[in-house]
Formats: structure tokens, C-alpha cells, sequence
């Protein structure tokens, strides 16, 4: 149980690296914010359709109901997003009513701790098929964690989110990889069965996020201009998901 715990402090520790260095280069970041998101909306897409839904896909017999998975969490951040923009525009009436964004920090905290609490589960069923498998699973989930932690502190920092408030949040969030761990070792028999319908559910909330609120945003900042370089950034957060899927593999 002791070199789970390190192998998901490894994980959780590792997949910060990236978030980091866009809290420590800020003031640049904040120069070039709008091709960062891009980043970020390739990177979800990327995770979402090269990592969660083919290994969900490939985990089951029966597809279909992988699908059905991601759909229900398509629809089940749509139906929060419209909890929290009704909660959070009762609360701000100031705010116009096409100001959609003020949700999506806590969508994407919420996402991203998901799927951290789903990492530490797929790294406690490889470790308990292989204890060598243990500091290689680890890796492989940092490094298809990092491009997304770059975009997940661009945004984060855009939504005027402090830099204390970013990292703290985020520690915690890493920290859910470790009790993802250790409840997976403890109740590998129930997870074992459904966790390709919770990664193609976490495959459907990223969907959501992107599609709902990463790609119109690029599209409000961009507007008609910046058309190769918004491209290359989309392309290149889909691009570096998918080589360090492969790697992974």
C-alpha cells in the first residue's frame, strides 16, 4: 500500500509541472492567453476521444453503453452549468446575461478532480495486477496530464482566479489521485467493473467543456482574425495528448 500511495503522489505531483510553470510565467501567459485556451480545448477533445473512450471502449465487450456513459456526463455538466449560471447570476445581477463563463472555473475543477480520483483507480488496478507496473503507470498519467494543466491554469488565471487560490486548488485536486489510490486498492472488485463507464463519463464532461465553453470563448476573443495560429494551438493540444497517449501505451 506504501508505494501506491508514492506512485500516486508521483502522479499527482508530476501532472502540477506544467500548471506551474504557467503560474510562474504569468505575466507572458497572460500576453498570449488566447492561444493557451485553444490549447486547452485541444487538449480536453484529445483526452477525451485518444485516452478515455478508447480505453473504455477497449475495457468492454458491449460498446454501446460506453457512449451512453459519455453522454450521460455530456448531459449531467450541462444540466450543473445551468444550476450554477441560474445560482450565480441571482447573486451577481450585474452580470449580462451572455456572460456564460463565470461557471466554467468550477466546471473545470470539478472535471479535473474527477479524473484525477479515476487516475489513482487505474493506477491502483495496475498495480495490484503488477506492483512493477506501479511507477510506469504513474508516469504515463503525468505525462497526459500535463498539457491539460497547462490549459486548465490559463484558464483559471483568466477567470481572474489568484495565484494562491490556482495552486491551492489544484493541490487538492492532485491530491484526489491518492484517495482515488488507496479506495481502488481497498475496493478493486466494484471499481473494476465500472470504470470504463466512469472514464467515458469523465470523457463526456470534457466534451462539454470544450464544445460549451472553451471554443465559443476563442471564438468571442479571436473573431475573425488569428485564424493558422488558433489552429496550430487546437491542433497542437490534440496533437500532444495524443503522442503521449502513445507513449503511454
Amino acid at each position: 500500500m506504501s508505494e501506491l500511495i508514492l506512485y500516486s503522489l508521483v502522479a499527482g505531483t508530476l501532472s502540477l509541472a506544467g500548471g506551474m510553470f504557467v503560474i510562474w510565467r504569468s505575466t507572458s501567459v497572460m500576453k498570449v492567453i488566447t492561444p493557451l485556451i485553444t490549447f486547452g480545448a485541444g487538449a480536453f477533445l484529445g483526452v477525451s476521444f485518444l485516452d478515455l473512450l478508447p480505453e473504455a471502449v477497449e475495457a468492454v465487450e458491449e460498446p454501446h453503453p460506453v457512449f451512453i456513459a459519455a453522454l450521460v456526463g455530456f448531459f449531467i455538466f450541462f444540466a450543473l452549468e445551468r444550476v450554477l449560471m441560474r445560482y450565480m447570476n441571482h447573486n451577481h445581477e450585474h452580470k449580462k446575461h451572455d456572460d456564460h463563463t463565470e461557471s466554467l472555473p468550477i466546471l473545470i475543477v470539478i472535471g479535473d478532480s474527477f479524473h484525477n480520483f479515476l487516475d489513482g483507480i487505474v493506477l491502483a488496478l495496475a498495480f495490484v495486477a503488477n506492483p512493477l507496473l506501479g511507477l510506469p503507470t504513474a508516469l504515463a498519467i503525468a505525462a497526459h496530464e500535463i498539457p491539460q494543466e497547462i490549459g486548465d491554469f490559463s484558464i483559471l488565471l483568466d477567470q481572474g482566479w489568484s495565484k494562491r487560490r490556482i495552486i491551492w486548488t489544484n493541490i487538492c485536486s492532485s491530491f484526489l489521485t491518492v484517495a482515488g489510490a488507496v479506495i481502488g486498492y481497498v475496493a478493486i472488485g466494484m471499481f473494476e467493473n465500472s470504470l470504463p463507464y466512469l472514464l467515458a463519463g469523465t470523457a463526456g464532461i470534457f466534451l462539454y467543456i470544450a464544445a460549451s465553453d472553451l471554443i465559443p470563448e476563442i471564438h468571442h476573443r479571436a473573431g475573425h482574425t488569428h485564424l493558422y495560429s488558433i489552429l496550430f494551438f487546437f491542433l497542437l493540444g490534440l496533437v500532444s495528448i495524443g503522442y503521449l497517449v502513445s507513449l503511454a501505451h
